[in-house]
């Protein structure tokens, strides 16, 4: 079975990482899987948002399988097949998965189905929305082992979370409740697991009725502007709203509003 799928739902890209034996941890095969599965979403114009999840009841993603890709990276185990080719020849891969060298401007929501463990916490920070199971945890306990989560968390977590939040994930190890990442801000909601697919349905139905090049805009301006002054930030957030004025949907929506219908966005 592929380590990743992508299950196209009309105009969404189900993601679903599928080592749910090997606690979803990343391999080789997943690594290059998932940033082929982000690019697809990136370039299918008919996608207009990805849902990320797992499978099984128990992991979400518990971090990289290191086991299996630092002897490709070392040249100790030779490749296996092509993925595993691609991954040895492009170490750098994983700014690709964690969305690090080339956003994605489509809205992404997570659909948390357990723990969420080092990789997996990473992994979540470059999505959205971010929906819980109430008994998913999260943690970077990569101090405990003598390195650092340096796959955006150094960066991202204190500019998404309050200061003294973060540093709790970042320097503590230690793992925080489904309950606790809601209170800090790290996840959007927490539902029981067997509603959590369900209430991302509902989120993905919710962006697909929406203008695409809109949320696009916003998501954009939302993520280039973040550590720029605010006069630069305002220009360019002018220059984003100007774009989408000029486009057909931004037409279509006053109309459909005065007909009293549902409008038909088609994304240009």
């Amino acid at each position: 079975m592929s380590a990743i799928t992508l299950e196209k739902r009309g105009q969404q890209a189900w993601i679903t990482i599928n080592r749910p034996a090997a606690k979803n941890m990343l391999n080789g095969e997943a690594f290059v899987a998932l940033a082929d599965a982000w690019e697809e979403v990136r370039e299918d114009d008919s996608l207009r948002v990805a849902v990320l999840t797992a499978a099984g009841e128990e992991d979400f993603c518990c971090g990289g399988d290191l086991g299996e890709v630092i002897p490709l990276w070392t040249g100790a185990r030779q490749p296996a097949n092509e993925l595993e080719q691609r991954l040895q020849g492009d170490p750098m891969i994983s700014d690709s998965v964690m969305l690090k060298n080339k956003p994605l401007y489509k809205p992404v929501i997570a659909a948390v189905n357990g723990r969420a463990l080092g990789g997996g916490t990473e992994l979540l920070q470059a999505t959205d929305i971010r929906i819980a199971a109430e008994h998913a945890v999260f943690s970077l306990p990569e101090p405990k082992v003598g390195i650092v989560p340096g796959a955006g968390s150094m960066v991202r977590l204190t500019r998404q979370l309050p200061w003294a939040h973060a540093m709790r994930i970042l320097l503590g190890g230690e793992a925080i409740t489904a309950q606790d990442a809601l209170a800090m801000g790290l996840v959007s909601e927490v539902v029981p697991l067997q509603a959590l697919q369900a209430r991302a349905e509902q989120y993905a139905d919710n962006i697909c009725r929406q203008a695409p090049l809109a949320l696009q805009a916003i998501k954009r301006t939302a993520l280039e502007t973040h550590t720029l002054p605010w006069a630069d930030a305002f220009r360019f957030e002018m220059e984003q709203a100007g774009a989408i004025m000029m486009s057909k949907d931004a037409r279509e929506g006053p109309r459909a509003f005065k007909e009293k219908r549902q409008p038909n966005f088609s994304g240009e």
